[in-house]
């Protein structure tokens, strides 16, 4: 198995669920748009429903601690609800659509990549 440092294999999981939100043909909006402190992974919006999609991106090599999408406790999804509200503020083109927080979970303990995606998560 290829070693990564956290970052590197945060960015890898973060691409490898970027591509599979786009195979389910959501639109790619915005990767790691900060709002003070508060930062969202990806963002992606579903036209045809008119919902705003805030995913978080979850990966590990190691399930020593539980899975991955266990790791976004309170304080997390609060960040990420508070980026969420400071990029509709931004982006007011989306103040009539739905929103939807997901998460996403790459787990890379075998040859190939898991990937777990929660509609709804929080």
């Amino acid at each position: 198995m290829k070693l990564f440092t956290k970052k590197d294999l945060g960015d890898y999981g973060e691409k490898l669920a970027k591509n599979y939100l786009c195979d389910k043909n959501l639109k790619f909006i915005e990767k790691n748009f900060r709002f003070y402190k508060n930062e969202i992974d990806l963002i992606f919006c579903d036209k045809k429903n008119e919902i705003i999609i805030f995913v978080e991106v979850k990966t590990r090599t190691s399930k020593a601690f539980g899975e991955p999408e266990e790791a976004i406790n309170s304080h997390k999804r609060l960040y990420v609800r508070r980026g969420a509200r400071g990029f509709l503020m931004k982006n007011p083109k989306y103040k009539d659509y739905n929103i939807r927080f997901d998460s996403v979970s790459v787990f890379m303990g075998n040859d190939k990549p898991e990937i777990n995606h929660i509609e709804n998560a929080f």
